[in-house]
């Protein structure tokens, strides 16, 4: 038997679909792994994961808790959701997200 390959450098964070993050409800109600994880796509530069763990926690709570919760305006908050739109929160709006959730 061949020995496997393994990677040198670990891989970005990311997974493999935003329905496979939403299928597991215990994962959306566990704000210290939704937490993690947009801390983790974040760290890894990967705009992208953060969108999609930050569009799945959105449709597992209430938009309007969080919009109370965040400080965020309601239109912001649609914004953020519009795959239409580039997806390119400021400082101010990742933090106040991150806040909510250690909450």
């Amino acid at each position: 038997m061949a020995n496997k390959k393994t990677l040198k450098k670990q891989k970005a964070f990311s997974f493999d679909s935003l329905k496979r993050f939403e299928s597991d409800s215990k994962l959306m109600s566990n704000k210290k792994v939704v937490r993690e994880a947009l801390i983790d796509a974040l760290m890894h530069d990967d705009l992208n994961a953060f969108r999609d763990v930050f569009i799945a926690y959105v449709r597992y709570t209430s938009k309007s808790a969080l919009v109370k919760k965040t400080g965020l305006g309601r239109q912001t908050l649609y914004d953020l959701l519009d795959m239409k739109k580039e997806f390119n929160p400021n400082f101010k709006t990742i933090g106040a997200i991150l806040e909510t959730l250690a909450a």
